[in-house]
């Protein structure tokens, strides 16, 4: 079995890994239940260890699947943070027995779809992700009962997101007779156009209901801020690259020839510039730092949708390079500013921002972080943001065309709305106002594993940011999701 095979397999080693977890977590104390997530982690990490070597060997394996690695490297990695961070914030007393092993089901089935090859397993296997999640969002119901409403309407939405995938996925069988990727292209080539077009829009839609993309994006600011902050971090990550990499996936099955390339990447455009626009001015008043963060997320989908549709529309490679890419950047800011958010509101006691001043000065190495994942999703230099902005609006730019220049514009323009919202918790963070009733008293010990977890992702976040060239690997998993078959 050589390690393509391997990594290809770990999907399915980490799900059984999920069933081992829920007898030991039954087994322990619950004293020593929190050692539950840092099993969980080292799990995970040692499966992102093999994946790195399978990807430092690919010069002796031609066909492997750089997607599938690229989506499994993310999973893993951000999800053994997460899960080292969900050690030192889940009440131990609480089921925690339950919490890992869903978890675990959901990073396997996000991760599996990257080396699937036909359109029904990667809908099988976005819906195998997405079942523990809804159920992961409300974990703290009993606690929180806003947090089962929250999930009731994630699970609402992304039921009638599913059906509307499958429908899609059902009609390019009827005209593909076959639903392998490698094959659609050729099998499409002589169908009806518009129904593949109809087909690819269901497709495009029942995704973008679990992607968050305006008007389908009403479910994620509740779920984000009501669900445990492990659960968000791979929410805002690894199961939302899952579905990312199902969406493309599914639309490089689609023929190259003709106009349908274009017709999608100007949908998938349009949808990206109201979603950035949208998110952007949805969190310009609010005051829950959450709440912030999930419409900030609404906003950045619209970046990496961008790319994809400036790729569709003018046949540039670089486009879906572009959006791969910063969709990896943005997963490891966001998860990394969520997690740290909760660490500050632990202190805080309130998740408002008024209610955080000084914070980020209490806490130098979490409000470093927190400043490094701002600047990251503005677009400061020095960040995989920047790098990840700089791509996108090069994407744009080489098109040398009027159309490409105003969408690198537009997406300028939303990076400088964003600034109404990102420098107010700088400042907040970093310094405490003139009343000092909103300025904690007293700085609160706060749990070892969330502080290294946010500082290892901020370390990541300036890394990748000053050497890209070390993830050239992404440009070749671009390369094989560009519509027109996988190459």
């Amino acid at each position: 079995m050589n390690p393509v095979d391997i990594a290809g397999f770990m999907p399915f080693f980490i799900a059984l890994s999920g069933i081992a977890m829920y007898f030991i977590a039954k087994l322990l104390p619950p004293n020593l239940r929190h050692w539950c997530g840092t099993l969980t982690g080292f799990v995970l990490l040692a499966v992102f260890a093999l994946l790195v070597f399978v990807l430092f060997q690919h010069a002796a394996y031609p066909t492997i699947s750089y997607i599938g690695l690229t989506g499994g490297l993310l999973v893993t990695g951000i999800g053994a943070v997460a899960a080292w961070a969900s050690a030192g914030s889940l009440d131990p007393k609480g089921p925690v027995q339950f919490y890992y092993p869903l978890f675990l089901f959901a990073l396997a089935g996000a991760m599996a779809v990257g080396f699937a090859t036909d359109l029904f397993t990667i809908f099988v296997l976005v819906e195998l992700s997405a079942i523990p999640v809804y159920a992961l969002c409300a974990y703290r119901y009993q606690t929180d009962p806003a947090a089962l409403s929250a999930a009731m309407k994630y699970l609402l939405q992304g039921v009638v997101g599913t059906l509307t995938a499958l429908l899609g996925v059902a009609l390019l069988f009827l005209e593909g007779h076959t639903l392998t990727i490698s094959l659609l292209p050729a099998a499409l080539a002589r169908a009806d156009p518009p129904i593949v077009l109809f087909a690819a829009l269901m497709i495009l839609l029942g995704y973008g209901v679990k992607l968050g993309i305006v008007p389908l994006h009403t479910w994620l600011p509740d779920v984000y801020a009501r669900a445990p902050v492990g659960v968000t971090a791979i929410m805002v990550g690894p199961t939302k690259i899952g579905v990312l990499i199902a969406m493309v996936l599914s639309l490089s099955a689609l023929p190259s020839e003709g106009s349908l390339p274009w017709t999608l990447g100007i949908v998938i455009t349009f949808f990206a510039v109201v979603t950035m626009t949208t998110g952007n001015l949805l969190a310009l008043n609010q005051t829950d730092l959450r709440y912030i963060l999930s419409y900030s997320s609404v906003a950045q989908m619209g970046y990496i949708l961008l790319g994809f549709g400036i790729g569709l529309i003018y046949n540039l490679p670089l486009g879906f390079t572009a959006g791969l890419y910063y969709a990896i950047a943005y997963a490891m800011m966001k998860s990394g500013a969520f997690l740290a958010t909760d660490a500050f509101a632990r202190d805080a006691g309130s998740y408002r921002t008024a209610r955080m001043g000084g914070l980020g000065a209490r806490h130098p190495l979490l409000g470093i972080a927190m400043v490094v994942f701002i600047f990251g999703l503005i677009g400061v230099p020095f960040t995989s943001g920047f790098l990840g902005k700089l791509l996108l609006e090069q994407a744009g730019m080489v098109t040398s065309l009027w159309s490409g220049v105003l969408l690198a514009l537009i997406l300028a323009l939303n990076s400088a709305i964003s600034l109404g919202y990102y420098i107010p918790v700088i400042s907040t963070l970093l310094f405490c106002g003139t009343d000092k009733d909103t300025c904690p008293v007293h700085k609160k010990p706060l749990p070892l594993t969330i502080v290294s977890a946010v500082v290892f992702l901020a370390l990541v976040t300036v890394y990748l940011g000053l050497f890209p060239e070390s993830f050239e690997w992404i440009s070749h998993a671009a390369r094989q999701i560009f519509i027109g078959g996988v190459q």
